[in-house]
Formats: C-alpha cells, structure tokens, sequence
C-alpha cells in the first residue's frame, strides 16, 4: 500500500511538473494577447456598430492584432524614410522634455537601441567569476573589452561583464574584471541566459540536449 501510495504520488507529480510549462506560456501568451489587441476593441466595437455587423469577442481579437501588425509595420516604413524618422525625433524631443515620462522614456529607450544595435544580444561568450566573494562563483556575460582608459586605471586588461540577477536576466551588475580572473566557459550565450532563468535548474549541458532533441 505505501509502495502504491508513492507511485501515485510520484506519478502525479511528473504530470505536473510535465504540463506546468505548458500551463504557463499558454496563460502568458493569452495575457499578453488581451493586453496588446484590447485597447483597438473599442475602435473595432464602434465601426462595426456603425455598419451593423456583429462580432464575437475572439473575432475582435483576432481583428484587433491584424490591424495592430498592420500599424507596426506602416511605422517601420515611415521609420526608414528620411521625414519619418525627423517626425519620430521631433515626438522624441517632446518626451523628454516631460519631467515623469522623461525617465522611462530614456531607460527604455536605451534597452531598445542595445537590441536594435547588437540585433538582440550584446553579449560576446559566457563566464565564470568569482562573484561575490572568493570562492563563490557566478554566471557573467562578457559585453566587450574593457576601455584603455579604464585599463591604465587599474593596470590590467579586463573585461566588461555583466553579471544577471535570477530569474529575471534583464537586470543585474557590470563588473570590470582583469581577464586573467575569468573563466571562460565553452557554451552558447543562449546556453548561459537559460542556466540563469531556470535559477540554475537547467545546465549548460541540458540546455543543449533540449535544443538538440526538439530538433529531432
């Protein structure tokens, strides 16, 4: 009977543990959804009563992201175009000029320019360090070669390194480390940012396995 009680409860607990990843991306993804196509809802729930046509709510949805997708992609056009970006930079210029909104504004604004620059990553490999203390390692992510400036400084050549908060990698410290007192580490930044997300659950050598089975 215990023999039975265990299976049924280890048994219980993969199925979990197997369908709670599922259960998450799907509840993210239909936030994210509803967030992003509710605010076009009322525009849509106006035209259509204007031409009396009715819709369901998922249509609505669905309508509302098309017209959404359609926009982004219009301003990306006119973002490209000479006069579009002096528009954008004169709405830019009136952003910052507003003291609470000129704060946000800026810091992501830079976030986006770093991934518009570096298409999505500015991290060159992944590393070890001894963070914080001795004998206490951590993940870093190594984002250039430290200034010459900043190397006469300290007389040695280091490294910028930013060293992520767990789980959210977005946030963390940058660390100017001699090159001599990193560990560099054979693993993809992909790799590394998973090792920090998964709070350590998923290693470097699961992370590959995973993206190599889902290849299969």
């Amino acid at each position: 009977m215990h023999r039975f009680k265990g299976y049924v409860r280890n048994t219980l607990l993969l199925g979990i543990l197997t369908t709670l990843p599922i259960i998450i991306t799907y509840f993210f993804l239909s936030f994210i959804f509803r967030k992003v196509t509710g605010f076009l809802i009322p525009l849509i729930d106006f035209v259509t009563f204007k031409l009396g046509i009715t819709l369901t709510v998922f249509a609505k949805q669905s309508l509302s992201l098309i017209v959404l997708i359609l926009l982004l992609f219009i301003i990306g056009i006119i973002a490209k175009n000479y006069f579009g970006k002096k528009i954008i930079s004169f709405f830019e210029y009136l952003l910052v000029k507003i003291p609470l909104v000129r704060g946000i504004y800026s810091s992501i604004r830079q976030v986006v320019e770093t991934f518009k620059i570096s298409g999505g990553t500015n991290f060159k490999k992944v590393v070890l360090l001894e963070y914080p203390m001795q004998k206490k390692y951590s993940i870093g992510f190594v984002t250039k070669e430290t200034s010459e400036f900043l190397n006469n400084k300290i007389n040695n050549e280091s490294y910028n390194i930013f060293v992520p908060t767990t789980p959210n990698p977005t946030s963390g410290f940058i660390l100017i480390v001699p090159k001599s007192e990193v560990i560099e580490l054979d693993i993809t930044v992909d790799e590394g940012i998973r090792f920090v997300i998964s709070a350590g659950l998923i290693s470097p050598e699961a992370a590959e396995k995973m993206h190599t089975e889902s290849f299969e």
